[in-house]
């Protein structure tokens, strides 16, 4: 490898374009025992082919792969670049304009910490591109724009894959990387490149190969999110949830499917489908874990890997959308631990039904709100806007609790409620206004047992409880009986349902033998607290 060289390729279908180039080219000052290559590839089936042809070709160690409408205006180009690569041989691709965090969409310029300088003619007139400014001599990316792009060392093209026009630069950009390369895009005070590009043209395959892009990379760039599926016994809504799961518009995801069932039904549909996908993880509990499916919920989220979080309950529905929208958010804050959005709900055969207080958008438009915030919303209304576990996503590293419990107390049915509160302790929130998740409602579900709601009001008081001890949510004791007070007004019908209850039928139940010890654990504190 000649290191006194440095190679400018071009891939050429318009002569002229070229020629102007090379005039740009011919003025740059060249340090001394340095010598310029020109490589020109005509008639070429893709970017990648020509490229990878001339690669072979040259023996130089410094190669600038450059469009032929791009005119370097920077007569000091060779030497501001052989000086950062000099200054650290970890660099091994330079662009003038970057993405600092690849969009789930895979598209570069829809980053909105995108860095760089050049002008630009890609609306139909030339203008200044100047995106955030590279404050040090050069930042790290994660992608650089194929306009110009600059190496120090030679690493294959991408030609099986990307046979066209489009995703060659950032697929490179990403193999720079996994090979322990950096990708960086150097400070700037005027552009070095002028791109005479004209209306960019997206029709011709841009579609598809965006679409190769995410499916061979998408791993290497996403985050994993786990896609949790507790079973039971239910395979009617199960392929649903599951199509609705593999259908992600987001690619980097794992399904785990922790089954309680006490038939084969759900192994034998998912067996099916682990024939064709190795994103499914499929467990079978030889049974009931117990605890109304609590334990089933736990054991999927210790086999799961992703950095994010989101159940899916067996008879509910995502957009296609969903995780691609949620992610998309988290990317760019590091503060939040949970992100929501509006339901709908559906019923047996799939059709809308109206929306209850509990599910009504809770805002036109997609907002920010901080764990305090939000916590206090859901405890001061006691109505759970943020949703059912399938309803919203969460960061894996804002777990340091015990996901199904509330500090000292064992949730029985709240299980939802607890962790979202738990969640916006570590962090924040954000609430998207656009249904990305479908609830169904029908008969045989486990939310029409009729003790959940007895079981519903005793996690509650535990919960109020819980925050005021810890200073959290609620602050003082003022706040505390605002909190009591409204959820006495919401749940002591149920004192009086419940004693109807035991009283007729149900003495010798254990569960409602339970229920009763700890209603009178429940309401003699809440008097205890009045008359403090």
């Amino acid at each position: 490898m000649n290191t006194n060289k440095i190679a400018f390729i071009t891939c050429v279908n318009n002569e002229a374009l070229y020629m102007k180039s090379l005039e740009y080219i011919k003025k740059l000052q060249l340090p001394e025992f340095m010598e310029i290559e020109l490589i020109a590839i005509r008639d070429a089936k893709s970017m990648t082919s020509a490229y990878n042809e001339a690669m072979q070709k040259s023996d130089s160690k410094y190669k600038v792969y450059l469009h032929q409408d791009v005119y370097i205006q920077n007569e000091n180009f060779i030497i501001d670049i052989l000086d950062i690569f000099k200054n650290d041989e970890n660099i091994g691709l330079i662009g003038m304009v970057g993405a600092k965090i690849i969009p789930v969409s895979g598209i570069w310029w829809e980053d909105h910490r995108k860095v760089g300088k050049v002008f630009d003619s890609h609306r139909g007139f030339m203008e200044l591109l100047n995106f955030n400014e590279v404050q040090d001599p050069y930042t790290d990316v994660k992608g650089i724009d194929g306009l110009i792009m600059i190496t120090q060392y030679d690493l294959p093209w991408r030609d099986d894959i990307f046979d066209g026009w489009h995703f060659y630069d950032l697929s490179q950009s990403v193999e720079f990387i996994k090979n322990g390369f950096k990708v960086i895009v150097p400070s700037q005070k005027i552009a070095w490149c002028l791109h005479d590009c004209g209306i960019v043209n997206t029709k011709n395959g841009f579609e598809e190969y965006r679409n190769k892009f995410l499916d061979n990379y998408s791993k290497d760039i996403l985050p994993l999110v786990s896609i949790l599926i507790p079973t039971y016994n239910q395979v009617k809504y199960l392929k649903l949830a599951l199509d609705s799961a593999l259908n992600q518009s987001y690619r980097n995801t794992e399904i785990i499917i922790s089954d309680d069932s006490t038939t084969n039904d759900v192994k034998e549909l998912v067996n099916q489908y682990m024939l064709k996908t190795d994103k499914i993880k499929y467990f079978n509990n030889d049974g009931p874990t117990g605890d109304r499916g609590k334990f089933n919920m736990e054991k999927c989220f210790a086999a799961s890997s992703g950095a994010y979080i989101n159940y899916l309950f067996h008879d509910d529905l995502f957009e296609l959308t969903k995780i691609a929208k949620m992610i998309n958010y988290f990317l760019y804050d590091d503060t939040l631990s949970l992100i929501t959005s509006y339901r709908k709900l559906i019923n047996e055969n799939g059709e809308y039904l109206s929306d209850t207080f509990r599910t009504v958008r809770q805002y036109p438009y997609d907002i920010f709100l901080t764990g305090e915030e939000a916590g206090r919303k859901l405890l001061f209304s006691l109505i759970n806007y943020i949703g059912e576990p399938t309803t919203a996503m969460f960061r894996r590293s804002a777990v340091n609790f015990d996901i199904c419990n509330y500090d000292k107390h064992e949730i029985n049915h709240l299980v939802d409620v607890s962790l979202w509160l738990k969640l916006l302790e570590q962090g924040n929130m954000i609430y998207i206004a656009e249904p990305l998740s479908k609830f169904r409602i029908h008969a045989s579900q486990n939310s029409n047992d009729k003790t959940l709601a007895f079981w519903a009001s005793l996690d509650f008081f535990n919960i109020i409880i819980s925050s005021y001890e810890n200073k959290v949510f609620i602050k003082d004791r003022k706040e505390l009986l605002e909190c009591l007070m409204s959820w006495y007004k919401e749940y002591s019908g149920d004192l009086i349902r419940f004693s109807d209850q035991y009283n007729n039928s149900s003495k010798n139940n254990p569960e409602i033998m339970l229920l009763k010890d700890k209603y009178i654990a429940c309401y003699t504190k809440f008097i205890n607290i009045l008359l403090e």
